[in-house]
């Protein structure tokens, strides 16, 4: 048995001005062939699931191609058509095969298609034919389309966020395609889509925490029935404006199609009836710093919404970084993307001290630019490999790093945006977390699988950006309304 295999994964915030390119492709993750496997083999990952599922139920993977890109702007029409292009190709060179496993994130927007992940799974679909078994992976923020869910016989939502069950999920998509080819079983499994128009804010989307742990639960209890094979919920990507942005549920039955829409409706109608408690209100910079300055013994972690990296910004916003200094912070840490100020420091060199403005060179979104004096610490060439439940095992590559003390606040340089969802990111350059009183970090909820285990205080701040915790700040031009909270319904 021979099942191709492929990823073509990215999360697109519309609002960011910096497209997503090839090369920013090339610069994250960018694999062919049987280097996938060696790559991807052992990590938490879905392709490190697949991995796993063609040992446990004995088939071989033919891996076609693998690109994982930093949340950003849309693609260009040159990356996608040419990862498309990649994919259908090899998909084409392999065949035949008797099944495919796909990974995809579900909020890929593209300079053409506002639904990239529809019209890849459209073309895959027309280069296999209506025959092959096709199994899906989507990110728990996916937005999700008729188009997408027209195309596999089944797809596989992640259950966590932070995302620390992206293994599991490959591991059970391997197996539903198994159960698709086993001669015992045969299943035929039948897919249906529930959306609701609404944005649940994004800090009320942790799934361990109600109302969401809810939705997640009613879920998995309907799920175990006989005629179920899998209930997912999805989030959505609300920093991508496109038509079909927004929170939905997606069943997979065992051969009917009405009992996966009536599953799929229960859990939307749910989640739907308890709207108003998906909604949240943040302190400001000024009171969050206050509040963190306080001493209380331990770590204190102030969560940077509005420059979540994860959703696709800068990963440069100041406005943190500008309140810690002007109240006198000691013992704190923020990390900045700024290439320039990385060039900077490398050039003056470790022990010497410089003065130099960081930050906010992106746009005008997320304050202005700083000027600090401190010594450089360190200098590194930023790769670390992940320790934990979340992205374990994968190796990631921040560019070349730079730490300037300040005296009170440790400025961290890096030449490339990568979010801080471990803590290898700073035990790599000689930074022990538990030691400091204070981190920034830029996110929303993917930092808690590496921080929460170590704060004592955390303290979510309403700080402006391409990732505003209120999405009410937010201009769109092509979501279909009305939507809440946008629009009261």
């Amino acid at each position: 048995m021979r099942i191709a295999t492929g990823l073509i994964y990215h999360e697109s915030n519309t609002f960011f001005s910096q497209a997503m390119t090839l090369a920013r492709f090339k610069e994250k993750d960018l694999y062919f062939g049987e280097e996938i496997l060696d790559h991807w083999k052992g990590t938490c990952s879905e392709m490190g699931g697949f991995i796993e599922g063609a040992s446990r139920f004995g088939f071989a993977l033919v891996p076609t191609i693998a690109a994982w890109g930093m949340p950003a702007g849309p693609l260009t029409n040159e990356a996608f058509e040419t990862l498309s292009d990649f994919l259908i190709s090899r998909l084409r060179q392999a065949m035949p095969f008797d099944g495919v496993l796909l990974s995809l994130h579900g909020a890929m927007v593209s300079e053409t298609f506002p639904d990239a992940d529809g019209e890849l799974l459209r073309r895959v679909r027309e280069a296999i034919g209506v025959a092959t078994p096709l199994v899906v992976t989507l990110d728990y923020h996916a937005n999700l389309t008729d188009e997408m869910v027209r195309w596999p016989d089944a797809m596989i939502g992640y259950d966590t966020y932070p995302h620390i069950d992206q293994a599991e999920r490959g591991l059970e998509a391997a197996e539903i395609i198994w159960r698709m080819l086993d001669d015992s079983t045969r299943m035929r499994p039948k897919l249906a889509l529930a959306r609701r128009p609404l944005f649940p804010h994004i800090l009320r989307q942790l799934t361990d925490q109600a109302p969401m742990a809810d939705a997640i639960a009613l879920a998995h209890d309907l799920e175990v029935a006989p005629d179920m094979v899998s209930i997912s919920v999805a989030a959505g990507f609300p920093y991508s404006d496109v038509p079909d942005a927004g929170f939905s549920v997606f069943a997979v039955a065992r051969d009917d199609p009405k009992v996966a829409l009536r599953a799929a409706e229960r859990v939307a109608d749910f989640v739907w009836s308890r709207r108003q408690e998906f909604q949240v209100s943040l302190p400001g910079p000024g009171e969050a710093v206050r509040e963190a300055i306080a001493p209380i013994g331990g770590l204190t972690v102030l969560v940077d919404v509005g420059d979540n990296l994860g959703a696709g910004t800068p990963g440069d916003g100041t406005v943190l970084l500008s309140e810690l200094l002007a109240q006198k912070a000691h013992g704190a840490l923020v990390l900045l993307c700024d290439p320039g100020a990385v060039a900077a420091a490398v050039g003056a060199g470790v022990r010497q001290r410089v003065r130099l403005p960081v930050g906010a060179k992106v746009d005008t979104f997320h304050g202005s630019p700083v000027e600090i004096e401190g010594v450089v610490r360190t200098i590194s060439g930023g790769v670390f490999k992940n320790i934990g439940p979340m992205r374990d095992g994968v190796i990631d590559d921040q560019g070349r790093t730079a730490v300037v003390d300040t005296g009170g606040v440790l400025v961290v340089l890096t030449e490339r945006r990568m979010p801080m969802w471990n803590l290898q990111q700073l035990r790599a350059i000689g930074i022990e977390p538990t030691s400091l009183s204070i981190v920034v970090v830029k996110a929303a909820i993917a930092y808690r699988a590496a921080y929460v285990p170590i704060a004592q205080r955390i303290i979510e701040v309403d700080t402006p950006g391409l990732a505003a915790a209120d999405v009410r700040t937010f201009s769109y031009k092509r979501l279909k309304r009305p939507m809440y909270p946008l629009d009261s319904i």
